[in-house]
């Protein structure tokens, strides 16, 4: 029978805890990134968070009937062997379901539920994001924190195809105009996810002898939000293929002036100096698709037709920042709801039921998120920022666990 098998509630206590460890990890590595003053994104994440939890478990458990156990797992592992897709992003993958949990801890933060409030709730999303990780990470493990910060989900026949098929970058012009629209696709991506990371991922590094590889992806037009018509004819998605000179790399990480790259849950990549495209890069390749998975083609962009496509991507986000600063203030967050909403639309897309899902309340939002969300409107910003600390994440208080309170974040076994 097809169902989604759900974990027992003792090692659901167990996720609970573990995933402040793994929220901490990631925000103490975002802790000076900007904020965009046309996009209220602290009043949006709230409210499409807390809509998440209290809404999206009845998908999960659907899925389940639908598609089974491994099912799920398939449309995970639908990354290892295509890009440009959103099912290879860690950010698509992990954050469909950690939204959900985000959106718990805004709601026992802000005081407008206990840790023992929708505990069916988040048995069912820990069981299925433990399913999602079987079938997307290689060592089944639930964070890139577990697995050193490398994130391979590329099959490595498909990573040392790719890597056939870059083109040398000796020339400081076309270095440059790679440059160019390397900001502009991921700028692209962050506008048309309402500036969040839903937008775009990087994935690896891959080995590839005396080179390392990092793909990445860029959803610059998401068909399926509302203002899809702003963006106008870009492409689904565009991918970049880079490569880096291992050696130099390995050489300078000795002498202290350049460390490896680090992937976390996001699909963020942190390098430290910032500058190290200039210092080690020496290949690229670009590609466009033009839909998501299971549909859609992957085209080859020859670095010498960039131009078109940063001329095309330059009117695109001159067009969103102009929607942008006449949208009203609240229509914003409603709209920014939907991004997060739709951190879930890969596990229905690659089962072509994005269409019963939406038809089933998919986007809709229920009468208590927009409750919730009046009700800690005022005081989104403070709350999000003791909820993303990971500090807030207490687990259910099982009999024999008691809960020092949801500030410290500490947990005790009482006699």
């Amino acid at each position: 029978m097809k169902c989604l098998e759900l974990m027992p509630l003792e090692e659901t206590v167990k996720w609970a805890k573990h995933n402040s460890w793994y929220v901490a990890d990631l925000l103490a590595r975002r802790g000076t990134e900007g904020v965009n003053p046309l996009i209220p994104r602290a009043e949006y994440e709230m409210l499409s968070c807390q809509t998440a939890f209290l809404q999206h478990p009845w998908l999960y458990m659907w899925l389940g009937e639908k598609v089974g156990m491994e099912g799920i797992r398939a449309t995970c592992s639908s990354g290892h062997r295509e890009f440009g897709i959103k099912t290879i992003t860690p950010c698509n993958i992990q954050w469909g379901c950690g939204i959900a949990l985000f959106g718990r801890l805004f709601l026992i933060d802000g005081g407008l539920i206990g840790p023992n409030d929708y505990i069916d709730n988040l048995r069912i999303i820990y069981s299925f994001w433990r399913t999602v990780f079987e079938g997307y990470m290689r060592q089944k493990k639930p964070a890139v924190m577990d697995v050193g910060y490398a994130l391979q989900v590329l099959d490595q026949d498909v990573v040392e195809d790719l890597g056939t098929k870059v083109e040398p970058l000796r020339d400081p012009e076309l270095r440059a105009t790679v440059g160019r629209f390397n900001s502009l696709a991921q700028l692209m991506g962050f506008l048309d996810h309402y500036d969040n990371r839903f937008g775009l991922g990087d994935t690896g590094p891959y080995d590839l002898g005396d080179r390392l590889m990092l793909v990445r992806d860029c959803f610059v037009n998401e068909k399926s939000f509302p203002w899809t018509y702003v963006v106008g004819d870009l492409p689904f998605s565009y991918s970049l293929v880079l490569t880096y000179d291992k050696k130099k790399i390995m050489r300078d990480r000795q002498s202290g002036k350049l460390k490896m790259f680090s992937i976390y849950n996001t699909g963020t990549l942190f390098c430290d100096p910032a500058d190290y495209e200039e210092e080690a890069l020496i290949e690229a390749a670009v590609y466009m698709r033009d839909a998501d998975f299971p549909n859609g083609t992957t085209t080859r962009i020859p670095l010498n037709e960039l131009e078109t496509h940063i001329a095309k991507i330059e009117a695109a986000v001159e067009r969103m920042y102009s929607y942008l600063a006449m949208k009203p203030h609240f229509d914003k967050i409603l709209e920014g709801n939907w991004t997060y909403v739709a951190a879930s639309l890969p596990y229905v897309r690659a089962h072509d039921l994005e269409a019963e899902a939406a038809s089933m309340g998919f986007w809709d939002m229920d009468l208590r998120s927009m409750e919730y969300l009046i009700k800690g409107y005022g005081k989104a910003g403070e709350v999000q920022r003791k909820a993303a600390a990971g500090l807030g994440a207490p687990p259910p208080q099982l009999p024999g666990f008691r809960c020092r309170g949801t500030k410290f974040g500490r947990y005790e076994i009482s006699n």
